[in-house]
């Protein structure tokens, strides 16, 4: 009992580095490759863009506009797996950038017992939004990589 006791108190301190942000939506913004997808997450006045690939943004978009597939996407297949094994996606964590690339973890717990399983923020955002868990970004992610609102007024919403 005592490690657990400890754990959730260094869990604590992590967390007092964290933001909560909201998924504002799946956009599409032209690069040197083309059009490609981003998703935005917002905090306050800040957007933090991160660019996806076209079948994560479709997996996003179609959570986030309430739309069901006529056959389980990956990441409904995976909701489903983890409430069959009473496990449950605790949040998402959204904790490094390194060159341009970003990390994620995606906590799950079951039986009061919690697991950080390394994986991409598009798949950790889409299976969050499935599962109705928070998206907490670390701040100094947010820090060097968030624009501010009014700079990101001119994408385009991508309609899938």
């Amino acid at each position: 009992m005592e490690q657990i006791n400890i754990l959730s108190w260094a869990l604590r301190q992590r967390m007092d580095d964290l933001v909560t942000v909201n998924v504002k939506g799946v956009y599409m913004v032209s690069t040197p490759a083309g059009l490609t997808p981003l998703v935005l997450l917002c905090d306050g006045d800040r957007a933090l863009p991160i660019y996806v690939g076209i079948a994560e943004a479709t997996a996003i978009g179609s959570i986030l506009n309430h739309e069901i597939t006529p056959r389980p996407m990956i990441h409904d297949l995976v909701i489903s797996l983890l409430e069959c094994l009473d496990a449950q996606i605790k949040w998402v964590l959204i904790d490094n950038l390194d060159d341009g690339i970003y990390y994620a973890r995606l906590i799950i717990q079951k039986d009061g017992v919690q697991r950080e399983l390394d994986a991409r923020p598009s798949d950790c955002i889409a299976l969050a939004l499935r599962a109705n868990a928070e998206v907490l970004v670390r701040r100094s992610v947010i820090t060097k990589a968030a624009l501010d609102k009014k700079d990101i007024e001119e994408l385009t919403y991508l309609e899938l």
